[in-house]
């Protein structure tokens, strides 16, 4: 199945995302073949992903960028609805106001109430997403699914998708895709660990004032690690965790004052 990605989380991105979720599309794809990544103006490329400078991944959690293979060409802005199909919704939405204030506004303008919301409604929904046969930029475009049919643009994606073979990863980019897999490995090994010994602490805690002959033993032996690692992992709560207590009880001098 051919891999898709997006470069963030922009309306557009999450739009098409879900759209093509519900589209319940697939296609055979071979082993070792380049993502389709889409941008937020919907222009498209082949990519594969490559591990972010060690400065990125520590201090702005960025795990990893994207390898520009090529570029894939660009969707065209979702049509809008029929407009027998948008108002009805809308008004739902926005009904219309009521009230003196309404009413002023309306003969300040020659018209009335139900016209003056209409179009209001028509300028910041109803936009025009060309501008010369061109794409207009995304922030003058209103993409609300309530009047965009995301739907169309996910068959267009399909479709493309059905058209193109991806191109296959070299072996260079095979070592850049393998790359960001040990990356991600390794970080849930870490959480795993972590989470494994916070287990262990509370189930030490939850012995009460001793361990029960033969907790040790248990715990390395549930967990596949050595009798060392337990004791320094049981030991490495901190000063933001309740003492652990051990075969002799909790020790005088814990850090349990600090316990939340």
């Amino acid at each position: 199945m051919t891999n898709v990605a997006f470069t963030a989380n922009y309306v557009t991105q999450a739009e098409l995302r879900r759209a093509y979720d519900r589209l319940g599309h697939s296609s055979k794809t071979p082993a070792w073949s380049a993502t389709l990544l889409i941008r937020d103006s919907l222009t498209m490329a082949w990519a594969c992903p490559v591990l972010a400078p060690p400065e990125d991944r520590e201090e702005q959690h960025v795990p990893h960028h994207w390898h520009i293979i090529s570029e894939a060409g660009e969707l065209d802005w979702p049509p809008l609805k029929p407009e027998a199909d948008i108002w009805p919704a809308l008004l739902e939405r926005e009904p219309v106001p009521t009230g003196e204030r309404a009413e002023r506004a309306a003969a300040m303008l020659g018209v009335s109430v139900e016209q003056m919301h209409r179009d209001a409604l028509r300028r910041h929904y109803l936009s025009d997403a060309h501008l010369i046969g061109l794409k207009r930029n995304k922030s003058d475009v209103n993409f609300d699914p309530i009047v965009r049919d995301w739907d169309a643009t996910a068959r267009e994606l399909a479709a493309f998708i059905d058209s193109h073979r991806p191109p296959r990863l070299t072996t260079e980019q095979r070592v850049m895709v393998q790359g960001v897999r040990l990356a991600e490995l390794e970080a849930e090994m870490e959480r795993t660990k972590a989470s494994l010994g916070h287990l262990m602490r509370n189930a030490a805690r939850d012995q009460g004032e001793k361990l029960r002959r033969g907790f040790k033993s248990d715990l390395w032996r549930w967990s596949g690690v050595s009798r060392p690692t337990v004791d320094a992992w049981l030991a490495d709560g901190g000063c933001c965790e309740g003492a652990v207590p051990t075969e002799d009880g909790i020790p005088p001098h814990s850090n349990a004052h600090n316990a939340p």
